[in-house]
């Protein structure tokens, strides 16, 4: 039986890590996507989000089977441990769990910047009638703290292998993915930076990788963000 992952329709968002994976591995899965409308956000809150078995129930979700994942880290260490991803021994370990949670949480730094938590979202939330959402502000602050972590992500790598060694772990397809989503962003924290873009250049020439980025899918691209975003980062 095949996985299926399920997310919003035409967006990277946080399901883009798995999603890579699962282009490397090369087995077939099936990638469910719901409208980022509000027929497709009715049917989420109304349908999808009771489906039986799935617990904590969130976009994105796995299905592999019997067994629901919920949560993208919990998904994408899911299919690392399905398809023989994870590090080899503890030392790797504690090191994918490091590189996992520093690139973890520049992607939510990223998502705090882009959407505004105080915006009404008619028939789904109501808006802040005190909160003031500053964009320019968030994203000024963001730069100046990849000024300080990008260049860490440049002396962790090698240059010539991937996040722990010489070969490829599911971490790898999280930091890639996220790197690219704020290079895009904020590209000029990036620059220079050789190990970095050795690094992405690397992943991006993986079986199955380059296949994906090569199709008409990835180059017709895809949002990085939702709509509601103040940045959705379309190619």
């Amino acid at each position: 039986m095949t996985v299926k992952l399920v997310y919003w329709d035409n967006i990277r968002g946080l399901a883009e890590p798995s999603h890579l994976l699962l282009q490397y591995v090369g087995e077939p899965f099936e990638y469910e996507k719901l409208p980022l409308s509000k027929e497709g956000m009715q049917k989420w809150r109304n349908e999808v989000r009771y489906t039986a078995g799935l617990k904590f129930a969130n976009m994105p979700f796995l299905v592999d089977g019997e067994t629901y994942v919920t949560q993208s880290l919990a998904i994408l260490r899911y299919l690392a441990r399905k398809f023989g991803l994870m590090p080899k021994c503890e030392e790797e370990l504690v090191k994918c769990e490091m590189i996992e949670q520093e690139i973890s949480d520049l992607k939510s730094r990223m998502n705090n910047t882009c959407y505004d938590p105080f915006m009404a979202i008619p028939g789904f939330r109501p808006g802040s009638e005190t909160g003031l959402f500053d964009h320019e502000f968030l994203k000024n602050q963001l730069t100046t703290r990849l000024e300080e972590r990008i260049p860490m992500f440049d002396e962790w790598l090698s240059g010539d292998g991937f996040c722990v060694g010489d070969t490829v772990c599911y971490v790898d397809f999280l930091v890639y993915e996220f790197l690219d989503q704020l290079r895009r962003f904020l590209p000029s924290p990036f620059e220079g930076k050789a190990k970095v873009a050795a690094f992405m250049s690397k992943v991006e020439g993986l079986k199955g990788i380059s296949a994906y980025f090569s199709s008409d899918v990835y180059k017709a691209g895809l949002h990085i963000n939702g709509p509601l975003a103040k940045w959705t980062g379309k190619e």
